[in-house]
């Protein structure tokens, strides 16, 4: 039996095991914060945005760890003599998995993809223009804010006519459709697809992810299915049989998620990619084939 197919029935062997998946999952949640620490260390030349692969790197990490944090359970008292029941809130578990889809997909529609420099620039010149237009939005009515608000708020603006001249004189301009153009003007047009469509084009297998984020964003707007679920008998209950199918389908879907960020991180940068060689061999392996499980 070769090494792979050993791996592969090895990890199919606890794919159904809560305790088990933790524990990878804190394995390899170490050895991405290595991996990100790898680029503050090294400081490699950074091309125009690239930080952000850091700071979208940096949440899918730390909402993952929410995630492993809010799976220990909460307890609550019910009564005045403080009799307790452990509740397990996987309702956010939920809308915290979508995040972490929606941050890996941002990695992939600004940075991890084969689109020519110019496109990819384009595309981050939207990204960071909605965000500043979105800031400029939110204090527009608010008075009396203090001289540093409004001088970073000043100087914004000037970043944003800066981050519109780029937009408009690019080539790839006129292809906005007029929809795009009103958006871009009204209130700032953070990605020119949806997240269904994103998610769609992505590296990851769209059988696999589609069904869960539709669910992680019912969660996420209160829909009626999301109240169906919570309903059900025991549903909140820490381990009770729905809870328990609940969080074990967002932890596969996080374990994937980080394993594909790592590599994709580690391809990027020479420094990444000596701090993922310096990881274990066993743990390598791992994320190796849970990376190749989840995409195309």
């Amino acid at each position: 039996m070769n090494s792979k197919v050993f791996l592969a029935l090895k990890e199919a062997s606890k794919i159904d095991s809560m305790d088990e998946t933790i524990e990878d999952m804190k394995l390899i949640t170490q050895a991405y914060v290595k991996i990100i620490q790898s680029i503050y260390d090294s400081k490699p030349e950074l091309k125009e945005g690239e930080v952000f692969i850091e700071t979208l790197s940096i949440k899918i990490f730390l909402t993952t760890r929410s995630i492993l944090e809010l799976i220990n359970g909460i307890n609550v008292s019910i009564t005045d003599n403080h009799d307790k029941i452990k509740l397990l809130d996987f309702p956010s578990i939920n809308i915290l998995t979508r995040s972490i889809i929606e941050a890996f997909l941002t990695l992939e529609y600004l940075f991890y993809n084969e689109l020519e420099e110019t496109e990819k620039l384009f595309r981050l010149h939207i990204y960071r223009f909605s965000g500043y237009k979105a800031r400029q939005d939110f204090f527009e009515k608010r008075q009396n804010l203090a001289k540093h608000v409004t001088e970073k708020l000043d100087t914004e603006i000037e970043e944003m006519e800066n981050l519109l001249n780029k937009i408009e004189s690019s080539v790839y301009y006129k292809d906005l459709k007029q929809q795009h153009l009103w958006k871009l003007d009204k209130f700032g047009l953070p990605r020119l697809k949806s997240w269904a469509e994103l998610l769609d084009k992505s590296t990851l297998k769209t059988n696999i992810f589609s069904t869960s984020y539709k669910l992680y964003s019912n969660y996420a707007h209160s829909e009626f299915i999301s109240l169906i679920q919570m309903n059900s008998v025991g549903a909140l209950n820490k381990d009770s049989n729905d809870n328990n199918l609940a969080v074990m389908n967002s932890l596969k879907t996080i374990k994937m998620i980080n394993c594909v960020s790592i590599i994709l991180l580690k391809d990027k940068f020479e420094c990444t990619s000596k701090a993922f060689e310096n990881l274990e061999d066993e743990l390598k392996e791992i994320i190796k084939f849970w990376k190749e499980f989840a995409t195309e």
